[in-house]
């Protein structure tokens, strides 16, 4: 089924991409990274204007879920997305990191659909919703095109299977920096010796 969704979208280039991307922020079950990187190996166009369009879709599609969250509650999310475990991680990070959740789902495999709909739940600063994706978004697929149209057809498949090692690593050292942060922090802290 995603392979027939993916051509779909495909097949009409930069609008399926946009498209692609848009539905991806609230119900659509394929990420927009395999189109992104298609069409930039393919050069159909510049990676970086590829990857803005994909921002686009993606962010205004994101506002589109957030307000399905906010508007249609637990109920409704719930019929769009029947597995709570994706959501309940984004709640989480949500309640953990606040608007940094935003920054660090843009390089983890949880979707970015359930960290809109989260959002919506939880009812965040909508505008500091969308101001903060869509920078952290376009980072991610200018990282996308520009390293998929680097590396050419010939390593497609092998792109598509390492781009999840690719993510982990990104995720193990935002983790790291942010532990690391926590850390200094705590050792700052004022010694009370009464």
């Amino acid at each position: 089924m995603l392979d027939s969704i993916k051509d779909f979208f495909k097949q009409y280039g930069t609008i399926g991409l946009f498209f692609n991307a848009f539905f991806d922020g609230f119900v659509l079950p394929l990420p927009p990274d395999f189109i992104l990187s298609a069409l930039s190996i393919q050069k159909v166009n510049n990676p970086t204007v590829l990857a803005m369009i994909c921002s686009l879709g993606s962010v205004i599609g994101g506002c589109i879920g957030y307000c399905v969250g906010r508007f249609g509650g637990r109920p409704l999310v719930t019929k769009i997305f029947p597995s709570s475990k994706f959501l309940d991680k984004a709640e989480g990070l949500f309640k953990r990191f606040g608007v940094w959740a935003i920054v660090i789902d843009a390089f983890t495999p949880i979707p970015y659909k359930a960290l809109t709909l989260g959002s919506g739940l939880m009812k965040f600063n909508p505008m500091l919703f969308a101001i903060v994706s869509f920078p952290v978004r376009s980072i991610r697929y200018i990282l996308v095109a520009n390293t998929a149209s680097f590396i050419g057809e010939q390593l497609r498949a092998e792109f598509e299977k390492t781009i999840l090692l690719i993510v982990i690593g990104v995720i193990a050292l935002i983790f790291l920096i942010v532990m690391f942060k926590k850390r200094l922090s705590m050792n700052k802290m004022p010694i009370d010796n009464s």
